[in-house]
């Protein structure tokens, strides 16, 4: 005990004092501790949302590249029906535009099958093999896979034969 007139602290008092320090410290350092975690898991829920929305950016823009492609290969594709139907051959569309004669063919086909789809009295045709296969699927596979179905599609090959040889033509 301490006497009141500031004499010598005992040990019992020492191991107090020191004790109720040791606490104090020990308090100090779980609040700090707790403010560490909570700033942690803070910065991980915002990582997190960092990401998701990178990730939803990214599939917004790869839809709209998606869309300005597409839209970019029916212009395309258009074009050359244009140059068909003006009585040009499939070699020398394909020639004009430096592309292969079935990747040229595949676009003008492409043009005949969406307008096959768009207005009913052409399908009936189409179906007669005026315009290449009745499926709009069998006749247009994209353009994203034009390098594997170029060898794929037997027909355009035969309807390019015949084209360049001055037999059928289909516009």
């Amino acid at each position: 005990m301490t006497p009141l007139n500031g004499g010598p602290v005992s040990a019992r008092e020492r191991a107090r004092r020191a004790n109720a320090q040791r606490l104090s410290d020990a308090q100090l350092r779980m609040k700090d501790q707790e403010q560490d975690l909570i700033s942690y898991f803070d910065a991980t829920r915002d990582e997190q949302k960092i990401n998701d929305d990178v990730t939803a950016r990214i599939e917004r823009l790869r839809r709209d590249a998606e869309t300005k492609l597409d839209e970019a290969y029916e212009r395309r594709a258009r074009a050359l029906a244009e140059l068909k139907k003006r009585g040009e051959t499939y070699a020398s569309i394909a020639a004009l535009v430096d592309l292969s004669v079935p990747e040229a063919t595949r676009l003008v086909k492409s043009t005949m099958a969406s307008r096959a789809t768009a207005s009913p009295d052409i399908g009936a045709a189409a179906e007669d093999g005026v315009y290449g296969p009745a499926s709009t699927e069998e006749s247009y596979r994209g353009h994203s896979d034009s390098a594997s179905s170029a060898t794929a599609e037997p027909s355009i090959d035969e309807f390019a034969q015949a084209d360049e040889a001055g037999g059928r033509s289909n516009a």
